[in-house]
């Protein structure tokens, strides 16, 4: 059976962070890393996994602190990479999540010794109307990207003022997250894929596990998301799309209008529902994915 390991940058409450590990706990990582982008060790017990403060001493020894998250994420996920134990390296954040039934060790372990990656496909958590928008993890629904024609029709149907947001159909990501083979030469880990030599990997494309991106956990960890970024403001590789979210996100702050920005693109109501359904772009979340 192969054998895989996990790791993350994140900067977020414990609470999410123990989500993250005890999920992939029982998705069977051997080893489980989560490099905490702050100052100082969190103080959770975080039982089975490796939580690393990525204080000034921890750069120091990397060689310097980047100034991008994105770039940070690089330099974390290559030093994971350099430092692997297993078969597998898994590369996600700590609001992604691998949806369905399957074994991931088993799903690895058919993989063909030649092909050096693999790829889980988006969906991303949306709520519906009669969501407590407080609760964390309370997904109704998880959408799936899609193509034209739909994807330049159907955003601006359901999400009145706010359909170019969203790219395939989501708000976040739509390009999947990846494992890669270890013990490869001159492997570059990015965040969706590795490479050599700048070339991507043909990665296989997974169709029975999914990634369930939680772009939104809950209404407020959704706000306090978006007030880091405005505030910091070093999130510098989010697209075009992405900033006009941003931008959008800082005006309806200004004006105490974000809780029904937040409605507007993450709750769905009964004909958005109906239509999502019945074009087979949406799944329920009959169980809940933390705990499969």
């Amino acid at each position: 059976m192969a054998k895989f390991e996990v790791v993350a940058l994140a900067l977020a409450p414990e609470r999410h962070i123990a989500t993250f590990i005890a999920h992939y706990r029982r998705r069977g990582a051997d080893r489980i890393r989560v490099f905490f982008d702050g100052e100082t060790a969190l103080a959770g017990d975080f039982e089975g996994a490796e939580v690393i403060a990525c204080d000034d001493g921890f750069w120091r020894d990397l060689g310097v602190r980047p100034d991008s998250v994105e770039n940070r994420q690089r330099a974390v996920y290559d030093l994971a990479y350099r430092t692997a134990d297993a078969d597998w390296l898994l590369v996600v954040d700590v609001d992604e999540f691998i949806l369905g039934e399957g074994s991931l060790p088993d799903l690895l372990d058919t993989i063909e010794p030649g092909r050096e990656s693999v790829i889980f496909p988006t969906v991303e958590a949306v709520y519906d109307t009669r969501h407590d928008l407080s609760q964390e993890y309370g997904a109704a629904f998880f959408r799936k990207s899609y193509g034209k024609p739909f994807s330049s029709i159907l955003p601006h149907l359901f999400y009145p003022g706010c359909g170019g947001f969203f790219t395939k159909g989501l708000l976040g990501h739509d390009m999947g997250k990846h494992a890669v083979r270890t013990g490869l030469e001159g492997v570059e880990v990015d965040i969706h894929e590795s490479k050599r030599g700048g070339v991507p990997f043909q990665a296989v494309q997974i169709r029975s596990l999914l990634l369930a991106h939680y772009d939104a956990i809950s209404l407020d960890q959704w706000r306090a998301k978006w007030d880091r970024r405005l505030a910091v403001q070093d999130t510098m590789e989010m697209g075009r799309k992405r900033s006009l979210q941003s931008t959008i996100y800082s005006r309806a702050r200004r004006l105490g209008a974000e809780v029904e920005l937040f409605r507007r693109i993450y709750v769905l109501g009964g004909f958005q529902t109906f239509v999502l359904r019945s074009l087979n772009l949406i799944i329920p979340n009959k169980t809940n994915d933390l705990t499969v």
